[in-house]
């Protein structure tokens, strides 16, 4: 029965991500004027990593194959190719739904494990992008232009770096 589960969710996974790709496109057409604002990272200068966290509820997010998910969609495309022209884009990505988590607690020494994620939620961490800009307000201006920012939450928070040569 898990197995059947996981292969249904797995194609379930594989539709949602063609789908959110189809929508991007169509929402890049509403992004040009937002991408004009955004801070380009430039050679030399010292820069930051921010980890733009996209939460979102399901229940809120356009349904799968209305010109609205299209829209939402293109607008992830758009902002991904905004993001490479800026060169600031380190790396990103969806995640697969939260019924495929394993969340994991170290408690007396014994390793728990269970299914799904930790926190009871309305909304879930869906994805991630992690960009080098110059600041923190440059960061905001990108995780703005994050399509299901219109229904969901991007976080902003620092990367931790642990090389001494980089501080």
């Amino acid at each position: 029965m898990n197995q059947v589960f996981r292969e249904s969710s797995d194609r379930f996974q594989k539709r949602r991500k063609l789908l959110r790709a189809a929508l991007v496109l169509t929402f890049a057409a509403t992004l040009p004027l937002q991408a004009q604002t955004a801070t380009t990272a430039t050679e030399g200068k010292k820069t930051m990593q921010y980890m733009l966290l996209i939460y979102g509820d399901p229940k809120l997010e356009p349904a799968y194959g209305t010109p609205e998910f299209q829209a939402m969609m293109g607008g992830f495309f758009a902002l991904n190719e905004q993001m490479k022209a800026d060169k600031v884009l380190v790396s990103g990505e969806g995640l697969q739904g939260i019924e495929t988590a394993t969340s994991v607690k170290l408690r007396g020494g014994k390793v728990e494990t269970m299914d799904g994620p930790f926190a009871e939620t309305r909304e879930h961490l869906g994805g991630y992008y992690v960009v080098d800009v110059p600041d923190l307000d440059s960061a905001l201006r990108y995780a703005a232009m994050v399509p299901s920012a219109a229904w969901g939450t991007v976080e902003v928070r620092p990367l931790m770096s642990y090389n001494p040569t980089e501080q």
